[in-house]
């Protein structure tokens, strides 16, 4: 089955996308110049590098219908950072991320790839990430996604040549994962790579198993929790890391329906398996990042629990309005959804410190999987908004937290701030819609 046609890519993109970017990156500058390669202008190279990488990657995808090209592009900014931007490589992954979440936002409608590739990105950026904790080889993310995206490839040269199915794309992947690990092996690593690929491998297999049914396939998303339950502990959670990549990229090429010849269920049921072993890699990263301070960031915590339910309530409030016009969005909608999902976990960090972060990172993915397990049609456009708080809390979650330590008073002027900023857009935003309403009624 075909996939359908994707929206044109729209003309907004290239101004808007570098104006935010450039924004963003004079923002990052030091206060007295510095190499841009070092910790203070990381992150806005990272935003600028990733842009301009996305923006031609969409690009080169939608229009000139090069998808493992439109993927590679973005993905290489990644591979950038650890080329140019050793010194400070964190802050230049997480421009990267704050880039990726920004296009994913802006131009989701217009490149059904987009989705698989912003997963795919966050997953390399942050198993790099976190190899600088857990102390192992920097470059294995990168060489996982080079077979995976080499996959990509070739299963598309072989579709071209009437070679289609989804054995094909499955084979071509595990294979170079497989490959990979084994590369390593020999190398003389000790690391059980090898054995987290048939993990993934099996998790893979019986969630295509688990897929037969339209209704009960929902509901096979506990294999990706067994697969998360079982890598999560290994090598200080890059385990985690390696299979939330390989997870990724296997959603990526499964979403290509034109040459894998799967049905719409399978692939989401792959798509919502990427979203939560990444989502879950994230956190991973926050925690080590940002250690919660006692009292513990749980559910038992006021605070937590009070994050926990804005972003479960609030991010489907938030979709459910960003998607009522359809592909037809306009572009102030997306801006306007995009802020508010971003603000809201700093303004909610600002208050109550970092276990807002984590309530709402676990609020917002259970958002996420509650719209895909009652078959929601909101769930893909909650996803790029339930990712960008995360995206956005790991570089700036010390800035915000600051705040929290501040006096009551400072942080309940900054709840009543928020409150009513939250009123006044509400209000704008009823006029304007019964605006809209009246003159298409005329």
């Amino acid at each position: 089955m075909a996939r359908s046609r994707a929206p044109m890519f729209p003309a907004f993109a290239l101004p808007l996308v570098w104006l935010v970017a450039l924004v963003v990156f004079g923002l990052t500058l030091p206060s007295e110049p510095t190499p841009y390669f070092q910790p203070g202008g990381a992150l806005g190279w990272g935003v600028l590098v990733a842009s301009g990488l996305w923006l031609t990657g969409a690009f080169v995808g939608s229009r000139l219908h090069f998808e493992w090209l439109g993927a590679l592009l973005p993905m290489s900014a990644p591979v950038l950072a650890l080329v140019f931007a050793r010194e400070g490589l964190l802050p230049a992954l997480w421009g990267v991320g704050i880039a990726t979440g920004l296009m994913w936002v802006l131009l989701g409608r217009a490149w059904q790839s987009l989705e698989g590739v912003a997963l795919s990105t966050l997953a390399l950026c942050w198993t790099t990430g976190l190899a600088t904790f857990a102390r192992v080889p920097l470059w294995f993310g990168v060489c996982l996604a080079g077979a995976g995206v080499g996959a990509f490839g070739i299963a598309t040269l072989l579709a071209r040549a009437g070679r289609t199915g989804w054995r094909y794309s499955y084979v071509l992947l595990f294979g170079g994962f497989a490959l990979t690990a084994v590369g390593y092996r020999l190398s003389g690593s000790d690391a059980p790579y090898l054995q987290l690929v048939l993990m993934t491998l099996l998790a893979a297999t019986l969630a295509r198993g688990l897929s037969g049914h339209a209704l009960w396939s929902r509901y096979a998303l506990l294999v990706w929790v067994g697969l998360l339950s079982a890598s999560f502990a290994t090598m200080r959670g890059f385990g985690l890391a390696v299979c939330a990549l390989m997870t990724a990229l296997h959603a990526l090429v499964m979403s290509h329906r034109e040459f894998t010849r799967t049905a719409v269920h399978e692939t989401a049921l792959y798509g919502v398996g990427a979203l939560l072993m990444t989502t879950v890699l994230g956190f991973r990263l926050f925690t080590l990042s940002y250690p919660l301070r006692a009292p513990r960031a749980d559910l038992y915590g006021y605070f937590t629990l009070v994050a926990f339910l804005i972003a479960l309530v609030g991010l489907g409030v938030l979709a459910l309005w960003w998607s009522q016009r359809g592909e037809r969005s306009p572009l102030w909608r997306s801006l306007l959804a995009g802020f508010w999902a971003s603000a809201a976990p700093l303004a909610l960090t600002a208050i109550f410190s970092e276990r807002a972060a984590a309530g709402w990172t676990a609020g917002a993915l259970g958002a996420a999987l509650s719209a895909y397990l009652y078959g929601n049609r909101l769930f893909h456009w909650i996803v790029p908004l339930s990712m960008l708080g995360l995206i956005l809390v790991l570089p700036l979650g010390s800035l915000a937290a600051t705040v929290a330590d501040m006096s009551r008073a400072t942080r309940v002027g900054v709840a009543v701030g928020l409150s009513v900023a939250l009123a006044i857009t509400a209000i704008v935003l009823v006029v304007a819609e019964r605006d809209v309403g009246m003159q298409d009624e005329h």
